[in-house]
């Protein structure tokens, strides 16, 4: 990996724009998964044939696209979910859920029973959860309403995708890839052209990416039957530390090098508390998120690709200073959201 670039050091040391600089609202959109959460905060995980009262519950929409969209809009952008909701008086919980947020919802299965539920239980003492989810094979989307998404691309600022509703997510970037630019520019065949990649080496001279187009983020919680589809059309891969690409074992660095040869020229690998390590096609380096202590690190990835998005849709162009400026500001955000319980305290 490349020597870091100045700056990059830690968190605290990033020139990162402060939460609420944006002038006007940027607008993202995100499309990918939606549950019903139901989360428990307990003191200890129950035993076989145990009953225990939880202290708190909270019942909220979820899911990574879905969490993310949630934190974008909380620090003030107008977000859009594109997501398969569908019918049914859970549904109806989600969908007003997301109204009370301000988040424009494109269900992807009207009238259908389509959503799936989590049940999750934070340990107290620790922080940790557990998780069981019911959503292994989601439902394709109706033909109509995932043409319908394509239209939402228009006037998007950013766009987030977590890997799910896949057919959907890469109509829609296809759509991008074919959208003229805003500056008359010619239209590149990838979601940034090489030449002018996002690099430390060209920050002297103010060289970085303008295409005219939304950037896309690629929120990488795991590897998914169809990722290697999505990734030709993403500009920024920001993944796990369970993401695992087929042949790839488990050092980041290996991970950034996959995910920068398949389409990304910006990439980062999260772990939880620990150092994001970031890289380009020539420079590298990490991103401490500050110390807190930990009540419920349920959703902090989704708040960090949230906060990530709303800070890079007001870049006039992607830079590498800009974006590891704003992998610093995330994870502050996400660092905040893990000192309370819930996904919407």
């Amino acid at each position: 990996m490349a020597k870091q670039a100045d700056g990059a050091k830690q968190a605290d040391g990033a020139k990162a724009r402060p939460v609420g600089a944006v002038a006007g609202q940027p607008v993202g959109l995100f499309v990918g998964l939606t549950t019903l959460d139901t989360i428990y905060l307990v003191r200890h995980l129950p035993g076989p044939d145990e009953k225990i009262v939880a202290d708190d519950l909270v019942v909220a929409a979820g899911g990574p696209a879905t969490g993310a969209a949630v934190a974008f809009a909380h620090l003030g952008g107008r977000a859009t979910l594109v997501s398969a909701v569908g019918s049914g008086p859970l549904a109806a919980a989600v969908r007003a859920d997301l109204a009370m947020l301000g988040i424009r919802h494109h269900d992807l299965q009207p009238g259908a029973p389509a959503l799936p539920v989590s049940a999750i239980m934070v340990n107290l003492a620790s922080g940790e959860r557990a998780v069981v989810s019911a959503h292994g094979a989601l439902p394709a989307a109706v033909p109509s309403a995932a043409d319908a998404a394509r239209a939402l691309l228009a006037g998007a600022d950013v766009v987030l995708v977590d890997g799910h509703q896949l057919d959907v997510a890469v109509n829609i970037l296809e759509a991008r890839r074919s959208r003229p630019t805003g500056s008359g520019a010619p239209a590149s065949t990838g979601p940034m052209d090489p030449a002018s990649a996002t690099d430390a080496a060209d920050l002297a001279d103010g060289t970085a990416t303008s295409s005219g187009r939304p950037p896309v983020v690629f929120d990488g919680g795991s590897w998914k039957p169809g990722t290697k589809r999505l990734l030709p059309h993403v500009d920024v891969a920001l993944c796990g530390s369970a993401f695992r690409p087929p042949g790839v074992g488990g050092d980041p660095d290996e991970v950034l090098r996959y995910l920068l040869a398949h389409g990304p020229s910006f990439a980062a690998v999260t772990h939880g508390p620990g150092p994001v390590r970031w890289a380009t096609a020539r420079a590298g380096g990490e991103v401490l998120p500050p110390a807190v202590r930990a009540v419920d690190t349920l959703g902090a990835g989704d708040v960090f690709h949230g906060a990530f998005a709303w800070s890079i849709a007001a870049l006039p162009r992607l830079t590498t200073a800009g974006l590891v400026d704003a992998l610093a500001a995330a994870s502050r955000v996400a660092a905040r959201s893990v000192t309370s319980f819930g996904t919407r305290s």
